[in-house]
């Protein structure tokens, strides 16, 4: 295995535990046939060894499908554990910094689980009432305007005016643009594919959703880096999108929507239970300073200039 994979799964290891390390289970809780390491008094069980594995992200728990990987992985939880206990001999679990990390730690986990219970699971929103939003906000899920087009990109204005002459006299636009163009669409005849609103510069949109029916041909157009003669091969209306299309997305939307109006209205409920006194007007104590220490700087500087006027009198 490469010292690379090694080194990720050391920090894995040791990142998935932060809270606790499977090494604190009781022995009379696993059987001989259980126990996957002892170290000292602690054992590693291989219950707690797939739940660890479980909390490893995905790109990681492909590596662990083998046999060697799962060893190594066995290994770098008994290094873990060793120096887990070898900090805790230390004292440094007594450490006032490693003490005010684990509060910090403790308050995020408890509001976080708060948070799950009181907003998170209430503010699912189903297929069915995503179905009724669909059917009731319809132009929201409309698809632009869309044009297929053909281009042909020269270097200078008479040359594709030239072009555009040839193409008056039923050349073929295809022949002359894999000859012609400079645009890396050539190869294919010129074909750029749909265009919506908004992707490409104004003057060739512009030009692009002027043509109305497949075949025609726009005059020149300068855009961007050169000159282009632009061919409609096909015009798509705006038009609504289905719901299997959009399902997901308005799924996505009202849900995040819900959450943040549940957690508004639980941060509301908790204030008006709460005994609150806010003095905000404290956080402008700090301008004042400032306003201050300005004030006498320049009073220092009106001092100073004045002073040489006197000495001179």
């Amino acid at each position: 295995m490469r010292k690379g994979s090694v080194r990720i799964f050391i920090v894995a290891a040791a990142t998935v535990a932060v809270m606790g390390g499977c090494g604190k289970a009781k022995k009379e809780a696993a059987s001989a046939g259980d126990v996957l390491a002892k170290i000292n008094d602690k054992v590693i069980t291989m219950d707690e060894f797939k739940k660890e594995q479980e909390k490893l992200p995905d790109y990681i728990k492909a590596s662990l499908e083998t046999s060697e990987g799962k060893k190594q992985f066995l290994d770098n939880l008994v290094t873990r554990e060793l120096i887990l206990q070898k900090g805790e001999k230390a004292g440094m679990g007594k450490d006032e910094a490693v003490i005010s990390k684990l509060e910090e730690i403790k308050k995020t986990l408890v509001i976080e689980a708060l948070l799950k219970k009181e907003i998170e699971g209430k503010a699912a929103f189903g297929e069915k009432e995503a179905e009724e939003y669909y059917a009731s906000h319809k132009d929201e899920f409309k698809e632009g305007e869309k044009v297929k087009i053909g281009h042909i990109m020269v270097k200078t204005e008479k040359e594709a005016n030239d072009i555009l002459k040839r193409l008056g006299k039923k050349e073929s636009f295809a022949k002359l643009a894999k000859k012609y163009s400079l645009a890396s669409t050539a190869s294919k005849g010129g074909e750029l594919g749909y265009l919506e609103r908004g992707t490409v510069v104004p003057e060739f949109e512009e030009a692009a959703f002027k043509l109305k029916k497949a075949g025609d041909i726009s005059p020149v157009v300068a855009a961007g880096s050169g000159y282009h003669i632009i061919k409609l091969m096909e015009r798509k209306d705006a038009e609504a999108q289905s719901f299997e299309k959009v399902k997901d997305k308005i799924i996505e939307m009202q849900a995040k929507k819900k959450q943040k109006e549940l957690f508004e209205a639980f941060v509301g409920s908790l204030k008006k239970e709460a005994k609150l006194e806010i003095n905000d007007s404290l956080l402008d104590e700090g301008k004042k300073e400032e306003k201050a220490v300005e004030g006498k700087k320049e009073e220092g500087v009106s001092e100073k200039k004045e002073a040489p006027s006197e000495e001179k009198k």
